[in-house]
């Protein structure tokens, strides 16, 4: 009898119920964090993407006012496939994304700048992506100097009020563009 008396005891005790209350904190977190992981995983595996390489050219005269050049990455596929023909994993991969990337810039010998970046494709959507760059300052030199490439369409200024670092959005010429239903237009490689 005073080992059952003794488990009561125990059970009893708000020290008991202390240390299963922490035990059991302890093993939600642990199997959210493995879940979380676990989806993550299997996510990426059926996102079916391959990176490729996007290069060109520009002009040495770079403007003092460009901070940095980067890419945003949309979305894989485009909005009319979304909403009218995908799955449902294709509309979850297809989310909207707008992830700022980065962009290698390396001086060539000859003065010359070339710009590189590493984005990946949906082999069953494809990406939609622009580029732009961060200005601090007057953006109309990075605007003339933008334009004065061939390989460069659709430079605009972002609308950002108030902001310290003004953005000047712009597509490549050698991949096609497309429209978002918000009337954006970006540049679109299709499924490769």
């Amino acid at each position: 009898m005073t080992t059952i008396e003794e488990i009561f005891s125990r059970l009893g005790s708000a020290g008991f119920w202390l240390d299963a209350a922490i035990l059991t904190a302890i093993i939600r977190f642990v199997w959210s964090v493995v879940q979380k992981g676990t989806e993550t995983l299997i996510f990426q595996l059926a996102l079916r993407t391959r990176t490729i390489d996007i290069a060109f050219d520009a002009h040495p005269d770079t403007p003092k006012e460009i901070e940095a050049v980067k890419y945003l990455l949309i979305r894989y596929g485009n909005d009319k496939y979304l909403q009218e023909l995908a799955s449902d994993q294709e509309k979850f991969h297809g989310r909207l994304r707008n992830r700022i990337k980065p962009v290698t810039v390396v001086e060539g010998d000859d003065g010359g700048k070339r710009v590189s970046m590493q984005l990946k494709v949906h082999k069953r959507l494809g990406t939609q992506f622009t580029l732009f760059v961060d200005v601090i300052g007057d953006t109309d030199p990075v605007v003339r100097y933008l334009e004065s490439h061939d390989t460069v369409t659709g430079v605009a200024v972002s609308a950002r009020p108030g902001a310290k670092r003004k953005r000047v959005f712009f597509r490549l010429k050698d991949y096609p563009e497309i429209e978002t239903v918000d009337g954006f237009r970006n540049n679109m490689i299709f499924p490769v």
